[in-house]
């Protein structure tokens, strides 16, 4: 059964002694991220990190938890989002890694990298626990965009090529 004022499945009592299962039970929920953010720029909703957590958290029920670790190497050029989960009673993890990937100019602006980091821990904990995500500002971000003009040339002007 579904709140649907916060999306939030109602916990199922169970007792479960290992990550696999733990998985498992937490899947069969169907669990999603409700699309609480909205992208302005590309008019879109997206799910944000807060939303993905809540989903996510659902599976604590399982004994199931997640760690978000931000590795950095050779002076900030390589960062690394590695997010683990984990299980209360099984030393066993499952973990999603993404790279930032981010320009020269990007690497020394901190609302830049702090916005990749957000995006990196929001799509490696989907990832990992396998929550269905329709990417709308993402898909858009990545469209290419063709810019068309519409100016009237007078008759016998130059265009220029």
């Amino acid at each position: 059964m579904t709140d649907t004022k916060t999306n939030i499945k109602k916990p199922v009592q169970s007792k479960v002694y290992n990550l696999k299962t733990a998985m498992l039970e937490f899947q069969k929920l169907a669990v999603s991220a409700k699309k609480d953010g909205k992208n302005p720029h590309f008019k879109s909703n997206y799910s944000t990190l807060e939303s993905v957590i809540a989903a996510v958290n659902q599976g604590n029920q399982f004994g199931l938890f997640f760690t978000q670790e931000i590795d950095v190497k050779n002076y900030q050029k390589d960062i690394v989002i590695v997010t683990t989960a984990r299980h209360i009673d099984d030393d066993n993890t499952y973990t999603s890694k993404l790279p930032i990937i981010l320009s020269q100019s990007n690497i020394e602006n901190p609302q830049k990298i702090g916005s990749a980091i957000t995006y990196a821990k929001r799509y490696t904990l989907q990832s990992l626990y396998g929550l269905p995500s329709e990417d709308d500002d993402g898909n858009k971000a990545s469209e290419p965009t063709i810019n068309v003009s519409n100016s009237k040339q007078s008759k016998g002007e130059d265009d220029g090529l």
